[in-house]
């Protein structure tokens, strides 16, 4: 049966900017380069939400040293940690329990991609990390909603068909 809880102290960073010397300083950072592919990951450290801005996921902060690295240039680095909440559904069941209340094709996704929709009307940032497992990346006012929708849809799994 699939089952949903946070993930608690991971810092979460939005980063926006573009160029050469933005994505060379940036790669020095993360060990990793920023994807370039509308929806996808890199290594599930940076999540494009779009042509020139991510979500940074770390569990150590990283906002001092993106903002270090990349100081005099075009960009902008926000903490979101405290505005975002991460949950991560797992288990048996997982992919249609989320299948209920988003209109994504979610067997279309998969590890190392992420898609930004609405689950049970909340905005959510989808990430698939293999195995049955997924986080949400919602906002803290709606996690509250979020999670309570998945606890009910997991639920209703559980109730066996009619006869």
């Amino acid at each position: 049966m699939a089952e949903v809880r946070e993930i608690d102290g991971l810092s979460l960073t939005i980063l926006r900017g573009g160029g050469a010397e933005f994505h060379t300083a940036v790669s020095g950072v993360l060990d990793a380069d920023l994807p370039g592919t509308p929806n996808t990951t890199a290594m599930g450290r940076a999540l494009w939400l779009g042509p020139d801005e991510w979500l940074v996921v770390s569990e150590a902060e990283l906002a001092g040293a993106l903002e270090e690295a990349l100081e005099g240039q075009h960009a902008a680095v926000v903490d979101v940690s405290e505005a975002r909440a991460v949950l991560e559904l797992s288990g048996s069941g997982a992919t249609e329990v989320l299948a209920s209340g988003c209109r994504l094709d979610l067997d279309a996704l998969r590890p190392g991609s992420c898609a930004q929709t609405a689950l049970a009307r909340a905005h959510v940032l989808l990430e698939p990390r293999g195995g049955g497992i997924w986080r949400l990346y919602v906002g803290r006012s709606f996690e509250a909603y979020a999670r309570a929708w998945l606890e009910d849809a997991i639920a209703l799994q559980a109730i066996p068909a009619s006869p």
